[in-house]
């Protein structure tokens, strides 16, 4: 499921983001703490061998093993792949949920271009959501693993009732080898046609908006398949992957601490990690930014999976359904009754708060200074006519006094 944090930092304070470092679900620590325990075994297997298993000679050309890759541990240009990596991979998952198929659109335009209140202009519209909504289940089940378990063929989608027993023979009876999920969307733009033969859409301008209405949706969902179909080349996801776990598996060795480093002076000293005794803390720095960089590319790699942050492809099914039918159904014949606005008589000033709320409060906390406004006082700007070459231009701003000079705190 998606993780939502937005509202604990709704206010930039130091310890609202402190406390972000807490959570577990969708962070950090969650997807390299495996890799990092395995590191340091290793690193620590590889410490007691040395210090202790191999014999003086042996550890002479241990060292000498140790040096050169200290040496030649930063000789792949790490941070360029990654961020070029991360980069493209980021870009791709937006693409993607701007593809997503969000019905709200498309269901506002059926409810208010196909008018009537029988049965079958009812039945209608519902189908004409319905179909977008299998659409959209079709397509999910091709790429999603979260719906193909919730749906994995056609006859889950028949019991849950997104396709009855005769679409699903008209579908079955066209041959082809390809995905037929753009069947539905020719079935809704065939039913938008006999509508209008029929009088119940009132003129072609609807039909060509209902068209593109249509034709967004499904190009949204076929952006979808062939991001996925087409992913980034093999090639180049080995190489980014390979590279940040040869380059931790350089420095399993070229971060060892050698005994020998014991003999030399404080200014020597500086040379190796002097600091980095038995406990490689910056290495461990590395392995937070480098691996954990390359799990934001491998999370966002494919957004329709079931990892923590990945889309709610379930849930956005259950909604685009109970919200489309909605609209087209109950919200079509429930407009208010319209009655002259308050503002007529009050101005067309909107009021800072409820008249309840004795102060209103603006929570400028970037800003050098804090001020409370009474409810019933505002400072609004003046438009000071000025004339320029004899024509009046209303160009000059000035704020208007305040009526009882309040000091601002």
């Amino acid at each position: 499921m998606t993780i939502t944090y937005t509202g604990d930092v709704a206010r930039s304070r130091s310890f609202n983001f402190l406390k972000l470092l807490l959570r577990w679900k969708g962070s950090l620590w969650k997807v390299i703490w495996c890799e990092l325990l395995l590191w340091l075994f290793l690193y620590a297997l590889i410490s007691v061998i040395y210090r202790i298993v191999l014999t003086d000679s042996q550890q002479r050309t241990f060292e000498g093993i140790i040096t050169f890759c200290a040496n030649y541990t930063d000789f792949v240009p790490l941070t360029f792949i990654l961020g070029f990596f991360v980069s493209l991979v980021v870009s791709r998952w937006w693409n993607m949920y701007e593809s997503l198929g969000w019905i709200d659109n498309a269901a506002m335009h059926i409810a208010s271009y196909i008018e009537g209140a029988d049965e079958e202009t009812v039945t209608l519209r519902r189908n004409l959501v319905r179909y977008l909504v299998l659409v959209e289940a079709m397509v999910f089940i091709r790429i999603s693993q979260p719906v193909q378990r919730r749906y994995p063929d056609l006859a889950a989608l028949q019991k849950a009732g997104f396709i009855n027993e005769v679409e699903v023979e008209a579908m079955e009876s066209i041959d082809s080898p390809h995905p037929k999920h753009w069947l539905p969307i020719f079935w809704s733009m065939k039913l938008i046609k006999q509508a209008r033969d029929c009088g119940k859409i009132s003129h072609d301008f609807f039909v060509h908006d209902l068209f593109l209405k249509l034709k967004e949706y499904r190009s949204g969902l076929g952006k979808i398949c062939g991001l996925l179909g087409t992913p980034i080349p093999l090639a180049y996801t080995q190489v980014v992957f390979l590279a940040v776990r040869s380059y931790f598996f350089v420095a399993l060795f070229g971060r060892q601490y050698l005994q020998s480093d014991s003999k030399l002076t404080t200014s020597e000293k500086t040379e190796r990690n002097m600091i980095d005794l038995y406990f490689p803390f910056a290495t461990i720095i590395e392995f937070f930014f480098y691996v954990g960089w390359m799990k934001v590319a491998e999370g966002l790699f494919n957004p329709f999976g079931g990892d923590d942050d990945d889309f709610e492809v379930n849930e956005l099914l259950n909604r685009n359904l109970q919200l489309g039918l909605t609209i087209v159904d109950d919200a079509v014949s429930k407009v208010p009754a319209q009655v002259r606005d308050p503002f007529s008589k009050t101005g067309n000033d909107a009021p800072f708060v409820p008249a309840e709320h004795p102060h209103f409060h603006f929570p400028l906390s970037a800003s050098s200074f804090k001020r409370r406004i009474s409810s019933t006082i505002a400072v609004l700007p003046s438009i000071i006519p000025v004339s320029t070459n004899g024509h009046t231009k209303q160009t000059a701003v000035e704020l208007i006094e305040h009526p009882s000079n309040q000091t601002f705190t």
